[in-house]
């Protein structure tokens, strides 16, 4: 295990469990992120794009175990899965010093201080990581509480992306690359 699971409070008092995700976890984590993707205004993957299944879920958990560069974390409520991140770092020479961060959780959960505890705990790790060197991240730009979650946490705008999404698919917006050197 790459870290120990800890009891966080939220700012409402509600206590959640952060803890390394593992394959047995692979359908509620499934179930929760197709629930986040189709509430949420600001994610950056279609619905359609989860087409995945529990099999596809698991084997993705396995190769994130596997890389000592990569991270899954999730927030457990009452045994529930609620919220996640993901690390993923490459293990090719050369590209080993970064890192992709991703994360979403269910609507009811979101401002609450759950992001900044995941943030939280994924940088720690990744500092203690010999290889990893920067974090990148893409958010919509007019998700201004994620942006300023990751600005608090010492991200950087470096960039923007264009919208690549095809003419008849959902407007994304404008998303902006951030980075934070470690």
């Amino acid at each position: 295990m790459k870290i120990a699971a800890q009891e966080h409070e939220l700012k409402t008092g509600e206590k959640v469990l952060i803890r390394e995700g593992n394959v047995a976890d692979s359908g509620a984590l499934l179930e929760t992120v197709r629930e986040y993707v189709l509430t949420s205004r600001y994610l950056i993957i279609a619905p359609e794009e989860l087409e995945q299944t529990v099999a596809d879920e698991a084997k993705w958990i396995r190769e994130l175990r596997l890389n000592p560069n990569s991270l899954l974390l999730l927030a457990l409520h009452n045994g529930e899965v609620i919220g996640n991140l993901d690390l993923t770092g490459s293990e090719e020479e050369f590209e080993d010093q970064s890192g992709l961060i991703t994360m979403g959780m269910l609507q009811e959960y979101q401002n609450k201080g759950l992001g900044s505890i995941l943030l939280r705990e994924a940088v720690a790790w990744a500092r203690q990581n010999h290889k990893l060197q920067v974090l990148c991240l893409q958010v919509e730009r007019a998700n201004k509480s994620a942006v300023r979650l990751y600005q608090k946490a010492g991200f950087k705008m470096e960039g923007k992306q264009p919208d690549v999404a095809p003419e008849d698919q959902v407007d994304y917006g404008e998303r902006i690359i951030m980075t934070l050197n470690l």
